[in-house]
């Protein structure tokens, strides 16, 4: 059973373990299929070694022949500073003795391998043996010196070398690191498919969900708010009747049963508003006027400038409650301090225009965020929990969005995104 609220976690760290797991293995099957053609290589070098030098022994025609046989382009004796003394077929001159991997120096204290290397630049493979080989030179085939040939058998500290063609090795090389490469691609696209598909799914989920819950909570509240809104009407009558005739001294007690049915009042009125048509009759609305209007409603001081003038297509009555909630919101946002509010606007390239409303409040706790916008969900101990509902649903049926984030230096920013149906001008007398 996946514990609540943790699904998502562990789901992807399962998906994410199973899939390192995966490539892993790929890359433990292509190193391991990498280091056999190492090993092949160095095999077959030996090979070609023990059958050319063998050969060698008994005439030159038959080692050529075993060269062809072995597809050996040459060998040679070369001496310890890499200089060739003797060959036979085609070799280099010198060869770079450091180029070649450390243990071919093993052969040095009595070894029997060499060390086989492919060459990227020729295509070859090359094989050394440092070795101490006594060279009986019998025939005038292979000349060490101008003076000709030497009766008595010559001790050379010799390095033994020969090379033959890698285009075979390099192209299973090839090969393997091509598969391992596409296989470890293949893999990690495969995960952020399966993992986009799983987020897919749960964001369809949710949504369902929560559109379901608004259904009911909507059939509900439509029968609240009709069944609240009679009583009500009722007790406001008889409140204005008692008024007049319960004495002077009771007037603060019949203030105080008036505010608490305004409030209900205004909160069957929200819940109205939260259930129909969200889009309404959208006008072209001066958002500098609007929200210069709005921030003389509050006794705390919003810091506002604006050298342009912004027009968007919105329901105005509707504008007006999403800007007056954002920043009653905002003004609340602390009850020991000053909040310091500012409200700023900017538009974009793509024909948007933002409204910021910033604070220096207490924040939004992390595990509040994601419930923020849901209806009748508050933080406040007289907040009704529906005003940013309904500000969300207003702004996205005009084709527009609503986030909150926190603010850095502390507070909270409350940004709205609406499209803009003019370029900003300057305001008149500037």
């Amino acid at each position: 059973m996946i514990v609540d609220g943790k699904e998502s976690f562990i789901v992807i760290t399962s998906l994410a373990f199973a899939f390192i797991v995966l490539i892993g293995l790929v890359i433990f099957l292509t190193s391991a299929l990498l280091e056999r053609e190492e090993l092949r290589m160095q095999s077959e070098a030996e090979r070609a070694f023990n059958s050319v030098f063998l050969a060698l022994q008994d005439s030159t025609s038959k080692a050529l022949k075993t060269m062809q046989e072995e597809n050996v382009f040459g060998i040679g004796v070369y001496s310890s500073m890499g200089r060739k003394v003797l060959s036979l077929g085609s070799v280099p001159m010198t060869i770079p003795l450091d180029r070649f991997s450390p243990s071919g120096q093993m052969g040095r204290t009595g070894a029997n391998t060499g060390t086989a290397t492919y060459n990227r630049e020729t295509g070859m493979i090359e094989y050394i043996r440092f070795s101490r080989l006594t060279i009986l030179l019998d025939t005038g085939e292979l000349t060490l010196t101008e003076s000709g040939l030497l009766p008595t058998p010559i001790d050379f500290p010799d390095v033994l070398y020969l090379h033959f063609d890698g285009q075979n090795y390099h192209h299973r090389v090839m090969v393997i690191m091509v598969i391992g490469i596409v296989s470890t691609l293949t893999l990690i696209s495969l995960f952020l498919l399966v993992l986009s598909i799983y987020r897919n799914n749960r964001r369809y989920r949710e949504t369902i969900a929560k559109q379901e819950s608004l259904v009911n909570l909507g059939q509900a509240a439509r029968t609240l708010a009709h069944e609240i809104k009679n009583p009500l009407s009722a007790i406001t009558i008889q409140l204005a009747l008692l008024r007049k005739l319960l004495p002077k001294e009771n007037a603060k007690d019949l203030m105080l049963m008036e505010q608490e049915v305004q409030r209900l009042t205004q909160l069957t009125n929200k819940v109205s508003d939260f259930l129909r048509n969200p889009i309404g009759r959208p006008v072209h609305v001066d958002l500098t006027e609007l929200l210069s209007s709005l921030i003389k409603c509050f006794d705390k001081p919003i810091r506002f400038t604006s050298n342009q003038r912004y027009e968007i297509l919105i329901d105005g009555d509707r504008a007006r409650s999403v800007f007056e909630n954002l920043l009653k919101n905002a003004v609340e946002s602390t009850v020991d301090r000053d909040p310091e509010v500012e409200v700023r606007i900017t538009n974009d390239k793509k024909g948007y225009v933002h409204i910021f409303v910033m604070d220096r409040g207490d924040g939004i706790k992390l595990t509040d965020a994601k419930k923020i916008f849901d209806p009748f969900f508050t933080t406040k101990i007289h907040g009704s929990g529906i005003g940013l509902s309904i500000s969300q649903q207003f702004v996205r049926a005009r084709g527009g969005k609503i986030r909150l984030y926190g603010r850095e230096g502390g507070g909270t920013v409350a940004e709205v995104i609406l499209p803009k149906t003019i370029n900003p001008v300057k305001k008149r007398g500037e």
